[in-house]
């Protein structure tokens, strides 16, 4: 037992990140500490014991986010592939709230170098996790062995984050596998 005689809730640092990831999805970065505990249903302190500020819990919850877990489909072909890629990260940015929160951390990323490092270091990281896709398709042949698998993935990882931070159309799946695949030369 504690000092005070009560065991400590093994749930409350899960019930904090849980919901410091929903009010940053659902609310963005406008929401209080205070806010935090409600949602999470603790109290003030218990949040405050854990994250002396609230900078402290958003890079840590941005933190979570570049850590997420990303599926590596095995479809068989490199465009099968980057089919699948490509139509679960347009979903994603069709969800509510994902652009206008990408908008932000984008934005903070330009005023706080940590939030910048853990947006380099943690797309990066995803990246290479997923290169599997690629690994597989230069031992089918479908592309180089000395393939810039870096520039391929830049290609549209940066089209995806450009569109979506300005709110332009994305393209079609299919277009965007084409486009990589291919460039704009016949088929």
């Amino acid at each position: 037992m504690s000092a005070r005689g009560r065991k400590p809730d093994p749930t409350v640092d899960h019930r904090i990140r849980q919901a410091a990831t929903r009010l940053v999805l659902t609310h963005g970065f406008d929401f209080t500490m205070d806010d935090v505990a409600e949602e999470a249903g603790v109290g003030r302190a218990s949040v405050f014991r854990r994250y002396p500020t609230k900078r402290d819990m958003l890079l840590q919850t941005l933190a979570g986010f570049m850590d997420t877990h990303v599926a590596v489909p095995d479809t068989g072909s490199l465009e099968g592939d980057l089919r699948v890629v490509v139509t679960d990260t347009l979903a994603l940015w069709h969800q509510p709230g994902v652009a206008r929160t990408a908008r932000q951390i984008y934005g903070e990323a330009g005023r706080d170098p940590a939030v910048a490092e853990i947006i380099r270091t943690g797309m990066r990281t995803r990246m290479e996790r997923s290169w599997v896709v690629y690994e597989r398709a230069v031992e089918r042949g479908e592309l180089p062995p000395d393939a810039d698998l870096w520039l391929l993935t830049d290609l549209f990882t940066g089209l995806v984050t450009y569109r979506g931070l300005l709110d332009l159309p994305l393209p079609e799946p299919e277009e965007i596998v084409q486009v990589l695949l291919r460039g704009f030369t016949p088929a």
